[in-house]
C-alpha cells in the first residue's frame, strides 16, 4: 500500500521533494517546528537516523542502503541549514521508530500555497499515521506559515493516495498532465483543502511547538 503523493523515496529524492524555489526563499526562511500527535512526533532528522531510514522497504532494496539513506539525510540537512525548513521524521511514540516522512515539497508563498507529500514504510501503515502527518502539516501550514491553500498531487491509478486525501478532508480538483506525466503515461490528480474548509480531526489532536528542534553541529555534507 502506497501512502506517498511523489512515489517511493528515492524517486522523491531525484524529482519531486526537491521544488522549494531558492529565489523565493531569499526572504521567507521558515521555522520547523517539532508536531505532536497522539500517535506521532514530527521532528527535523537528525544523523542517528540513518539506520532507521535505510531500513525502509524502498531504500534497502537500493544497490548500497546505506549510501541511499545518506543522501536522503544529506538534502535534508542542507534544506534545513538553507532554508529552515525540510522534511520532518515521522516517529512513532508507541515504539520510538522512524516510519517515514512527510513535508511541504513546493510552497509559493506569493499565491500563500503549500503542497503536502507524505511517506509511509510499508511496515508502518495501516496504522493513521499517514493521516495524522497530514493533519499535522495543515495546521503548521495554515496558523504559522498562514497558507490559505495547501494541495497534494497523485497518480491517477494510486487509490490508496486519493483516500488518504479524502480521509484528511482534502478535495478533488481535477487531473493534470504536464511533460513529467506524459512521459510516465501517467496522468496525475490534484486534491486541495483550504484554511476555512479545514478542521482537526476529532482522533488527531496536534501541538505546534513554537522553539525550534536543536540543530546539530554533526549535520554536515561531506
Amino acid at each position: 500500500m502506497e501512502f506517498s503523493f511523489r512515489g517511493s523515496v528515492p524517486n522523491t529524492l531525484r524529482a519531486g521533494i526537491r521544488r522549494l524555489l531558492p529565489a523565493l526563499f531569499q526572504h521567507h526562511v521558515l521555522k520547523m517546528p517539532v508536531l505532536q500527535t497522539e500517535r506521532i512526533s514530527l521532528r527535523p532528522f537528525e544523523p542517528q537516523d540513518l539506520e532507521a531510514i535505510a531500513a525502509w522497504e524502498e531504500i534497502a532494496g537500493a544497490p548500497d542502503p546505506g549510501a541511499a539513506a545518506k543522501e536522503f539525510l544529506d538534502f535534508c540537512f542542507r534544506e534545513y541549514r538553507e532554508r529552515g525548513i525540510g522534511p520532518w521524521a515521522i516517529q512513532r511514540k508507541d515504539t520510538e521508530v522512524i516510519a517515514g516522512n512527510c513535508g511541504f515539497p513546493e510552497i509559493n508563498f506569493k499565491a500563500r500555497r503549500g503542497e503536502v507529500n507524505c511517506y509511509i514504510a510499508p511496515g508502518h501503515r495501516r496504522h493513521g499515521l499517514a493521516t495524522d502527518a497530514l493533519l499535522a502539516l495543515f495546521t503548521v501550514g495554515f496558523e504559522q506559515f498562514e497558507f490559505t491553500r495547501i494541495q497534494a498531487i497523485c497518480d491517477e491509478d494510486n487509490l490508496n493516495s486519493q483516500g488518504l486525501a479524502e480521509k484528511a478532508g482534502m478535495k478533488f480538483e481535477g487531473y493534470l498532465e504536464n511533460a513529467a506525466s506524459a512521459k510516465t503515461g501517467t496522468t496525475k490528480k490534484l486534491y486541495w483543502i483550504v484554511k476555512q474548509d479545514f478542521a482537526t480531526k476529532s482522533d488527531c489532536t496536534v501541538k505546534v511547538s513554537l522553539k525550534l528542534a536543536a540543530r546539530s553541529d554533526s549535520r554536515t555534507e561531506e
